[in-house]
């Protein structure tokens, strides 16, 4: 199962939400949710539309 990923309103990294693409079906949700960010230590919330799963994400070498 693939991380759910957004992108940190504060820092522009990505971060993981703590959910999983078992738990979420990007494609099909509309609601929105909230995470505390590893990064900043901030809450901050989103929705289906600005998360990606790890999968689909690319790492610099």
């Amino acid at each position: 199962m693939a991380r759910i990923v957004t992108t940190c309103p504060t820092t522009g990294e990505s971060v993981p939400t703590g959910y999983r693409s078992a738990d979420i079906d990007l494609e099909q949700s509309s609601g929105a949710w909230s995470f505390r960010c590893s990064v900043c230590q901030q809450v901050h919330a989103w929705t289906a539309s600005e998360a990606r799963t790890e999968a689909t994400e690319r790492f610099a070498a």
